[in-house]
């Protein structure tokens, strides 16, 4: 019950927008010229600004014709809309009456659409009205005054005459002016669409590429063509009401593919995104279509129907770009324009279960997977080089928190601490040795100054290896460049005993 209701739903809901989007051809005019008008003003204020400007920056120091002539226009757009006025100025004021009249803003939208009825309605469809209901009778009445009303002459000349009559007539007048009229609707038809879109839609986004562009056009007019005479032909179905039924729901999807197809097409849908479209929310498209197939259903023939469709198509064209279609209503997708699809695909691609078909998508499967497989390489690549600037960019932290924490100890005061960044060797001092000869025994013999030797340097064990030099810290403070001074000792007086 509730999949009733919303599809329900979705089909009063098409047909209320079908109707109610027919209101914008009244105000889709003015709304053109407000957006013309406030693109000019833009324009303008900066074409001003940029005139102003090249006056201000004129090197000349007397100044030029043209700037002189700007500068002037723009102090009488100042004294025209200065807060005050002067006794003259009332005196050469004109009267109401000879001021110029502003322009009303032309009725673009409005003008196509009355030149689409009169070239379809009064011209194409009145002539056809003209010659069944006027000129055939007239020619009739004027053959049974001439042969008389009990003839039997009269039936045999009017059987042949009025075929050939109709023939001639369709062939050298009906016909060219109506595919003369197709062409300048269609047009008329662009035009009203761009128009209506850029109210209300802003800029058009195409479809990239003008192949492309060209092949989705040319393929939805097969498709179009094709679903016309699969309607024409699911009429002829033997069952009382269920062909007739059939063809009233191909039209009405139909006649809505072509009300929203300028709206799509602009908005850069391929033809698949909207048959797919249609196919997938049936309800408020099949509603949508009802009044137009209600209309061109008024007559048996297919002249006049495709001149009333053509009066009342623009109508539908700003409805659909002013509808909001109704989405979800329904899980069913009726895949009605899947068979001329696949007549479509027959006849621009060949035979799908063909050899030469099987390897062309066994090529694109290929080709698809080169490509993830290419993909996938890039991104390990670009996983690698992210990784790798992680790593650098640790590195660099590192680096400058060790530098920020040398900066940030404090350094030793000058004697408290070796200067050097390198162990250095010992220096003598001649009161330690001094203080540990006279700590140790008597029983050997007394130290001679000149038995002693100090301490070699580091590296020096080492025959022709050079003597380590000590590299200051930088920033330390410099030990003083004068040698120590050594005390000798001068005899055995000296010595604490």
């Amino acid at each position: 019950m509730a999949a009733i209701k919303n599809i329900a739903y979705g089909i009063l809901y098409g047909l209320w927008d079908s109707i109610r989007g027919m209101t914008l051809v009244l105000h889709i005019d003015n709304e053109v010229n407000r957006q013309d008008a406030e693109q000019d003003i833009r324009l303008l204020r900066r074409t001003d600004k940029d005139r102003y400007e090249r006056a201000r920056r004129s090197p000349s120091p007397v100044p030029s014709s043209a700037a002189a002539m700007i500068r002037e226009e723009y102090a009488k757009r100042a004294e025209e809309n200065s807060d005050e006025r002067s006794l003259q100025k009332i005196l050469n004021q004109k009267p109401t009456d000879e001021k110029e009249k502003q322009p009303q803003g032309e009725k673009k939208i409005a003008k196509k659409l009355f030149k689409c009825c009169m070239l379809n309605g009064g011209f194409t469809w009145m002539s056809i009205v003209l010659f069944e209901s006027a000129l055939l009778p007239t020619l009739k009445f004027c053959l049974t005054i001439f042969y008389g009303a009990q003839s039997e002459t009269l039936p045999v000349v009017w059987a042949w005459l009025h075929p050939i009559l109709s023939l001639l007539f369709g062939m050298m007048w009906v016909l060219p002016i109506f595919m003369l009229s197709k062409i300048v609707s269609s047009l008329w038809f662009a035009d009203i669409a761009n128009a209506a879109y850029r109210v209300r839609k802003g800029r058009r986004q195409l479809i990239p590429g003008i192949s492309k562009l060209v092949a989705d056009f040319l393929f939805s007019m097969v498709v179009q063509m094709l679903f016309l005479v699969q309607s024409m032909l699911v009429n002829l179905v033997p069952v009382k009401y269920v062909g007739s039924s059939l063809c009233f729901v191909h039209l009405c999807l139909l006649y809505s593919l072509y009300s929203f197809e300028y709206k799509w097409f602009n908005m850069g849908w391929e033809l698949h995104r909207r048959l797919t479209y249609i196919e997938k929310n049936w309800p408020y498209f099949f509603g949508f279509g009802i009044p137009l197939t209600v209309l061109t259903n008024l007559s048996s023939s297919v002249i006049v129907s495709s001149c009333i469709f053509s009066i009342f198509f623009p109508l539908f064209i700003l409805s659909g770009n002013e509808a909001q279609p109704m989405v979800d209503t329904t899980e069913i997708s009726l895949r009605l324009f899947s068979p001329v699809v696949f007549i479509s695909n027959l006849c621009f691609g060949g035979n799908p279960w063909s050899k030469a078909n099987r390897l062309s998508a066994m090529q694109r499967q290929q080709y698809e997977l080169q490509q993830r497989q290419r993909l996938l390489q890039r991104e390990e690549q670009l996983l690698k080089q992210r990784k790798q600037q992680y790593m650098e960019q640790q590195r660099m932290q590192m680096r400058r928190e060790r530098s920020h924490s040398r900066s940030q100890t404090p350094q030793s005061a000058p004697g408290t601490g070796p200067p050097y960044r390198y162990a250095q060797a010992p220096v003598f001092d001649a009161a330690r040795v001094r203080d540990s000869s006279a700590s140790s025994t008597h029983s050997s013999t007394s130290p001679s100054i000149s038995s002693y030797r100090p301490p070699p340097y580091y590296g020096s064990s080492l025959r022709g290896a050079t003597p380590l030099v000590p590299t200051p810290v930088p920033g330390a403070p410099q030990a003083p460049l004068t040698p120590p001074v050594i005390r000798q000792e001068s005899g055995p007086d000296d010595w604490n005993l």
